[in-house]
């Protein structure tokens, strides 16, 4: 796991308690969690800055079918959340996606072992 996923996932887990906290009446300190989600982006950000220099060597990697069925479920749960209705379930459809992408990790990693 690299550590703009940690830190990531820490800025997350922050906002998530915070939103448990004020709904359940919690006391949270607010300007120690806004600082510590702040250093956390200002971290994420620089990283992510960093990171789109070496994009171009990294190109290929946005043909990925695995990158846009990610990026596709990401995009029906935002739809939905804004009051979007879709046709068929959305739990019914990234769930598909999400069958369909480790299917394709799994011949990824067959095909990696193969190669040993």
């Amino acid at each position: 796991m690299s550590r703009k996923s940690i830190l990531t996932f820490i800025a997350v887990l922050g906002a998530i308690l915070g939103v448990i906290g004020s709904t359940f009446g919690l006391a949270l300190n607010g300007a120690a969690a806004a600082s510590g989600l702040g250093a956390v982006l200002l971290y994420v950000l620089f990283e992510a800055k960093l990171d789109l220099k070496k994009l171009g060597a990294q190109s290929g990697k946005f043909r990925d079918p695995k990158f846009w069925l990610a990026i596709v479920s990401a995009a029906i749960a935002a739809l939905v959340q804004s009051g979007v209705t879709l046709p068929l379930s959305p739990e019914a459809i990234i769930a598909a996606l999400t069958v369909i992408m480790a299917a394709l990790f799994g011949a990824k990693f067959k095909a990696a072992n193969r190669s040993y």
